[in-house]
């Protein structure tokens, strides 16, 4: 993925999964080759007070990313052993990766799959919704178990899509 992505989730922060999605990756492996020839550095502070060198364009979101309710219901399902490999990697905890892939199987085995389209943009729109919230209370030390899903909010959110 992109270093972008990767220094987003070795901070514990929010990524949109479209960066582990064959176009996230395409374009990650471009940008390291755009940037073999044409290396701009930039200072980032690290933890610490340290300060690290990196390059320039790593530190900036692709122009191309969308966020996870956009992508097709197969996009979002093939990011899922990208991202889970990329956390194990940022040291996450096996906790957490283990949480995660029951999220995901959870969310590619629930009942609303049988419903065809509406139903996958529900699961998608509820995955999204709650991978950021996720994150939003992981920097306020309020996490909760992602790997539940929460039929209510679900339910909710498929309530207020059929009614778009």
């Amino acid at each position: 993925p992109a270093e972008y992505a990767i220094k987003k989730i070795e901070a514990f922060k929010f990524i949109h999964m479209w960066y582990f999605t064959r176009e996230g990756l395409q374009e990650a492996t471009q940008t390291v080759r755009h940037l073999e020839e044409n290396d701009t550095l930039a200072i980032t502070q690290a933890g610490e007070g340290n300060v690290t060198l990196c390059t320039a364009n790593s530190l900036t979101a692709s122009k191309n990313a969308r966020p996870d309710h956009s992508l097709s219901f197969a996009e979002y399902m093939y990011t899922k052993n990208h991202f889970l490999t990329c956390i194990e990697n940022a040291g996450w905890g096996n906790q957490l990766v283990n949480a995660f892939n029951w999220f995901f199987h959870r969310i590619d085995n629930h009942h609303l799959q049988d419903h065809g389209k509406r139903g996958k943009c529900a699961l998608l729109h509820y995955a999204s919704e709650v991978g950021q919230d996720w994150h939003n209370k992981v920097a306020r030390n309020q996490a909760y178990n992602i790997r539940l899903i929460n039929e209510d909010l679900l339910a909710d959110i498929r309530h207020d899509l059929d009614t778009k």
